[in-house]
């Protein structure tokens, strides 16, 4: 788990890896500085997002303030860097190396869970569906030839300041 700026893991190996995000406006809102994977060697895939919804999906019957996952109007909202793409509430990576990922909160608070996963845990949440509680099925990226596009986010160097990873990746 990492919840705040700085912190960080070092995934090593080869397999799949599963990022769970927990965003949270009502404790911080406003601009949310994306996570940055750095130091890569090898390869590093995404492959996958499930969990059952986008964090922008509406929540219906939240107690809290959500209207949707990145907030509500009456506790603020979690705002992303124009150009990068939605986070599903679990997004799924293919690791055939080592990378370093690095929390970079510094607007909207938010925190990751990082485990270990399979391509068949990673076809389970995808193929949950509406039928059961779900709110949409996942897209899955990974066609098993190595198209699945980079994160993004991502480069080979080691910065001193992770938030300064561009946002579209060319590794």
């Amino acid at each position: 788990m990492i919840y705040h700026h700085g912190e960080s893991v070092t995934l090593s190996g080869r397999g799949y890896v599963q990022v769970r995000w927990q965003i949270s406006p009502k404790s911080r809102p406003g601009a949310l500085v994306m996570p940055a994977w750095t130091g890569l060697r090898g390869k590093l895939f995404h492959v996958a997002s499930g969990g059952g919804r986008r964090m922008d999906d509406p929540l219906t019957g939240s107690p809290d303030g959500y209207a949707t996952g990145m907030g509500g109007p009456t506790i603020g909202y979690a705002v992303l860097p124009a150009g990068t793409q939605q986070m599903w509430q679990n997004e799924y990576y293919y690791l055939d190396g080592t990378v370093t990922l690095t929390q970079d909160e510094r607007g909207c608070d938010y925190g990751l869970i990082v485990f270990p996963s399979s391509w068949q845990a990673v076809h389970q949440d995808v193929i949950t569906g509406p039928a059961q509680g779900a709110i949409r099925y996942g897209p899955v990226r990974d066609d098993g030839s190595d198209s699945a596009p980079v994160p993004q986010y991502v480069t080979r160097t080691t910065p001193t300041d992770p938030a300064t990873v561009p946002q579209r990746s060319r590794v």
